[in-house]
């Protein structure tokens, strides 16, 4: 169990203290920024697990979170490019009616590569004890598009960049898990990078869909950038991502822009966060839940930002931040989690004014917190200064 918590620990960045209890998995500390600790020669060893992997496989079946967004399926047609490399038949289960990447998906179509997408359930006839599920961009069996392939699966393997939270994956044939890279799309260009032969790489629209995973994560190169990053864009470059098109991936419709505007228009501040509530939006405006969290950063003086919205009965909540506040601890008190930087959380069974006064208690408890981390960190010097 204490090298369970340790693993834990580490999982999610390091510099904390895990403790586990009959309730499941306390934390403490974890808000100082996770140090680059990849190297190379761990990504070629991973390439070629997972090449392995996929030759004993009959068939692959890749899939990432609910609601998935661009580094979800920019990544998933990145392990698909692998799989077709290793000439092994494999398919993305998604929902198409409830995806934030509709943009990619139907660029990808156009292209001629509609058969690379499948309904989870329809995936679930031709899954054998051999079928290998790859499981991209989360680590959590609750946040899966589809359990019922995780389950059925002979084999899993992980791709995923966000801190490991309780309700992980267990016993994966293969985890390739690095808090400290951008995003799954950046994971997985590195793998391709050590896959197959020199002409064996990823098409124009394959490349750009695994660029927009990068600058989504990233926010457009400003967070979780690391050397790496730029190297993994570089060879995206090289495959013919050409950054225009992959600009047009993130436009959106007036009714998104449209629940955009009022959602920042309703932004309250609190304690330097600006937090929004809203009632129900457009299913089709979906995407603009995370996108207003963005553009609430961009104003003076917030250092983090929270859109609440009510989705049936529950309300979903989106968390960003510019590094100053952590959002992932915030959000792991309401039951959610994510990256210092990006975090989220689903409400069930609660209105959107008690979602608001939940937020607030949160964030109350986060800055009583650090006040208390500061004033020892304070004390320990004085306390040495006193020594004879």
């Amino acid at each position: 169990m204490a090298v369970q918590a340790l693993d834990m620990a580490q999982g999610r960045g390091g510099d904390q203290a895990a403790e586990m209890t009959p309730d499941g998995f306390t934390f403490y500390g974890g808000v100082s920024h996770g140090v680059e600790k990849r190297s190379k020669v761990r990504s070629r060893i991973v390439a070629d697990q997972l090449v392995k992997l996929i030759k004993e496989a009959d068939h692959v079946v890749i899939m990432g979170h609910r609601m998935s967004d661009l580094d979800a399926i920019g990544s998933a047609e990145g392990v698909l490019r692998i799989c077709k490399i290793c000439d092994v038949p494999a398919v993305i289960a998604v929902r198409r009616d409830a995806t934030l990447a509709s943009s990619l998906i139907n660029a990808l179509v156009a292209a001629g590569q509609e058969d690379d997408f499948i309904d989870p359930k329809g995936a679930l006839p031709i899954i054998s004890k051999r079928t290998l599920c790859i499981v991209v961009d989360t680590y959590q069996v609750n946040l899966v598009e589809s359990k019922e392939i995780l389950e059925k699966c002979g084999k899993v393997a992980v791709i995923d960049h966000h801190r490991k939270g309780v309700g992980f994956i267990e016993n994966p044939a293969l985890v390739c898990h690095e808090p400290y890279s951008s995003s799954a799309s950046e994971l997985v260009t590195e793998l391709l990078q050590y896959v197959g032969e020199r002409d064996d790489k990823p098409n124009r629209v394959e490349a750009e869909g695994l660029l927009a995973g990068i600058m989504l994560d990233t926010r457009d190169f400003t967070l979780h950038t690391g050397v790496r990053t730029f190297e993994a864009a570089a060879a995206l470059r090289r495959y013919g991502a050409e950054t225009e098109r992959v600009r047009q991936l993130f436009d959106v419709t007036m009714v998104e822009y449209n629940a955009k505007a009022d959602l920042v228009e309703a932004a309250q501040m609190y304690k330097n966060c600006a937090v929004s509530v809203s009632g129900e939006v457009p299913p089709e405006a979906r995407v603009a839940i995370a996108q207003a969290a963005n553009d609430l950063l961009t104003i003076q003086n917030v250092e983090a930002s929270f859109v609440a919205v009510q989705v049936g009965t529950g309300v979903n909540i989106s968390a960003r931040s510019l590094g100053a506040v952590n959002v992932q601890v915030i959000m792991e008190s309401l039951g959610g989690g994510g990256h210092q930087t990006m975090a989220a959380a689903q409400l069930k069974h609660i209105t959107p004014e008690a979602a608001r006064a939940r937020i607030q208690t949160a964030i109350d408890q986060y800055r009583e917190s650090q006040k208390k981390t500061s004033s020892e960190a304070d004390a320990e010097p004085k306390k040495k200064d006193n020594k004879p």
